[in-house]
């Protein structure tokens, strides 16, 4: 391992490092030249410059040190801790879950669209008096001129597009529905 390995696995920098190792292995550091460990001497490095907190790594690369059954305790307790918090979040998303679907429940339907309610309009008016949707489409757009002293359809060729799209982009369908609700009763 190298100087810079060895600080970042430790969390140290590489200052604490070279500093450490010029003392345990003046021999290792030449100026100019890379300085690689083998693993027993990074391992008694990293111990020379352990912080406190630190876990040793294994003695012999087998027997683990002393302390290995206060950090299996340790551990457990960390696992059963992490295991009843997700429990304890599981649960809150679980009622927060039911609540969001009891509440969509209770929403109203969606409301029709403008332009959907002019279209059923117009179809009914058209049944009702045995006419075609065209014809009843035509009459519709003609009070809709009176009232608004326009002509849509003039507007619409114009702009070569359909009367109803002319409509929807000026921003008056909310105006066309409610004349096509009053003129079709």
């Amino acid at each position: 391992m190298t100087t810079k390995e060895i600080a970042e696995a430790s969390g140290v920098s590489v200052n604490t490092v070279l500093r450490t190792g010029k003392t345990l292995f003046p021999a290792k550091f030449e100026n100019g030249k890379k300085t690689i460990f083998t693993q027993k001497e990074a391992i008694a490095l990293m111990s020379g410059i352990r912080k406190e907190g630190f876990i040793q790594p294994l003695q012999n690369g087998e027997v683990p040190l002393q302390n290995s059954e206060a950090l299996d305790a340790a551990f457990k307790a960390a696992i059963i801790g992490i295991s009843a918090m997700v429990n304890r979040l599981d649960s809150r998303m679980t009622n927060i879950e039911t609540k969001i679907e009891q509440r969509q429940a209770l929403l109203p339907a969606p409301q029709v669209k403008p332009r959907d309610n002019v279209s059923r309009i117009v179809r009914k008016y058209a049944h009702d008096n045995g006419m075609e949707h065209g014809t009843a489409w035509g009459e519709l757009y003609r009070e809709f001129g009176y009232r608004t002293n326009s002509n849509p359809r003039t507007a619409a060729n114009n702009r070569k597009m359909a009367v109803i799209d002319y409509i929807e982009t000026e921003g008056m369908m909310g105006l066309l529905e409610s004349i096509a609700i009053d003129w079709g009763k």
